[in-house]
C-alpha cells in the first residue's frame, strides 16, 4: 500500500506537482521516433522534364 506523502509547505506540493508535470511532458518527447535527418530522402517529385533522358544530359528541347 503506498504511502501519502506529507509535504510541510504548501509550495512544496506545488512544485512537486511541477516536477511531475515536465516529467510527463519529457517522457511524451521521448516516446517520439528519432528525427529524420534528410539525408537521402527525397521530399519531392522531380517535375516531368527533368525525368527525361536528354535533361540529364544537359541538353534541353525547347518547345516547337
Amino acid at each position: 500500500m503506498a504511502k501519502q506523502p506529507h509535504y510541510p509547505l504548501q509550495s512544496d506540493e506545488k512544485h512537486v506537482q511541477q516536477v511531475r508535470e515536465a516529467i510527463r511532458k519529457a517522457r511524451k518527447v521521448l516516446e517520439l521516433p528519432q528525427p529524420d535527418t534528410f539525408l537521402g530522402r527525397r521530399t519531392h517529385e522531380p517535375f516531368p522534364s527533368e525525368q527525361a533522358d536528354d535533361a540529364q544530359d544537359g541538353q534541353h528541347r525547347k518547345p516547337a
